[in-house]
């Protein structure tokens, strides 16, 4: 949102989408301050998070080189490797293309590019979203229904290649809707060229449904499913406190199991919270945008990066709660 030039979905300028198109009012964004401070945040956060998210990387590596010889990682330790290299993918994707395309202010990269980073992008923000889910889902299901997880190995990858499934499909629109355009003060070639999907929908409705399709998969849906799988969780565990205390021992074993799972539940109600804190500011400035192009014009700008890098947040905040409840 914040990159791409805001045209209205005129006939005329879509009739020659391929051609320069004239500059309306000869306004043409530029690197600001507060815009340059959103850049050195970014890459900052951008050397923060793939610090953390490798790290956390490797010593799941190490963990599983011990256990060769004997057990698997345990389902928990499976789940947050794939969050893990979901938000790595996430923060070597989104966040130096944001940073570059801030800098640089227009599209430079060419029109292939333009549809393949865009791709990649989406894809890169699912990935994590869902992660999220399947790790609700599981955890859920782990005290709900722990026969039937036990009993069946083969659910925990399922959730997670459906997941990785989902991100790669769903995105793939980006492919179609994204493309170039040039803008021309009319007195000679194109001066500013801009990777957007402008032109892209026949009426201004199928871009909402895409909007909504998008925002509803990336964040309303995750944010139900996660709601609903703790609410289920605390629910469970309050009833058999009240029946019975020495029926929450979740495992038939060692006595600190259930000291350890009710651990595991923390940490992914902590994971959930972040995800909500993070992402909910710029979702709500997204869809504010979709609603109200002239937004942009009310809210001050610092404001506005200021809650977009917030979301940048998230995948820095996901390995120090891991490490904060492994401790």
């Amino acid at each position: 949102m914040a990159n791409n030039a805001s045209l209205e979905q005129d006939p005329n300028h879509c009739s020659a989408i391929n051609n320069s198109i004239p500059l309306i009012q000869g306004k043409l964004p530029t690197l600001t301050v507060s815009g340059k401070i959103r850049v050195t945040v970014t890459f900052f956060l951008f050397l923060l998070s793939t610090a953390f998210n490798a790290s956390f990387l490797l010593k799941l590596q190490k963990w599983t080189q011990k256990r060769k010889k004997g057990k698997k990682l345990s389902r928990m330790k499976v789940l947050l490797k794939h969050l893990t290299l979901a938000n790595l993918l996430e923060t070597l994707i989104v966040m130096p293309l944001d940073g570059m395309w801030n800098i640089t202010v227009q599209w430079y990269a060419g029109e292939f590019l333009c549809k393949v980073l865009s791709y990649l992008k989406l894809f890169s923000m699912y990935a994590p979203a869902f992660m999220m889910v399947v790790i609700s889902l599981d955890r859920s299901l782990a005290i709900t229904q722990p026969l039937a997880v036990q009993s069946n190995s083969k659910l925990e990858q399922s959730m997670i290649s459906l997941a990785w499934i989902l991100s790669i499909v769903f995105a793939g629109p980006q492919l179609y809707i994204f493309r170039m355009i040039y803008l021309a003060d009319g007195s000679g070639p194109a001066v500013f060229s801009q990777c957007v999907t402008h032109c892209s929908f026949p009426q201004w409705w199928h871009q909402a449904f895409y909007n909504f399709f998008t925002f509803g998969c990336l964040f309303i849906i995750p944010l139900l499913i996660m709601l609903i799988c703790n609410a289920k969780i605390i629910f469970a565990l309050t009833r058999v406190l009240h029946q019975d205390p020495r029926k929450l021992q979740l495992n038939q074993s060692k006595s600190n199991i259930p000291r350890a799972r009710l651990r595991t539940l923390k940490m992914t109600v902590a994971f959930a919270t972040s995800f909500v804190v993070c992402w909910t500011p710029y979702y709500v400035l997204g869809i504010w945008y979709w609603f109200d192009p002239e937004m942009l014009n009310r809210v001050s700008e610092p404001v506005n990066h200021f809650f977009f890098l917030f979301a940048f947040l998230n995948p820095c905040f996901d390995p120090l709660i891991y490490g904060y409840f492994s401790l």
